[in-house]
């Protein structure tokens, strides 16, 4: 009698172990998508400090987010994905007196701006 595996046992090995593999890649892919919307919402809470910093010393919120740096924020960050971006929209009818900030975010997004800061 021979030792060892026949076919159909190793078979049943390797497709065990595809669909763990593919299990763990899925729920992998769902973590960055998380990591990503949770850099997204930091980003915006940082922006949206440096622009109440800028207010309450110039007066009005900047015109853009490029008016802040380097005095308020060392940098403007940028979305975690290339092709998305944050987006800043000033009220200036005379003198910005109010802003929306906003992202896209992954997980349970309904579409742009899903994620939403501005000040009251």
């Amino acid at each position: 009698m021979k030792k060892g595996f026949t076919l159909v046992e190793l078979l049943v090995a390797l497709s065990i172990m595809a669909l763990i593999m593919g299990a763990s890649l899925t729920a992998f892919e769902s973590t960055k998508k998380s990591a990503r919307d949770g850099k997204r919402k930091a980003d915006l809470e940082s922006l949206r400090s440096a622009l109440e910093i800028y207010r309450s010393d110039i007066g009005a919120y900047p015109a853009n987010l490029n008016l802040l740096t380097p005095n308020y924020i060392s940098g403007v960050p940028a979305d975690p994905v290339p092709t998305q971006s944050y987006v800043y929209t000033p009220v200036c009818p005379t003198t910005c007196t109010t802003y929306t900030l906003c992202a896209t975010l992954e997980i349970g997004s309904t579409g742009a701006c899903s994620y939403v800061t501005k000040n009251p």
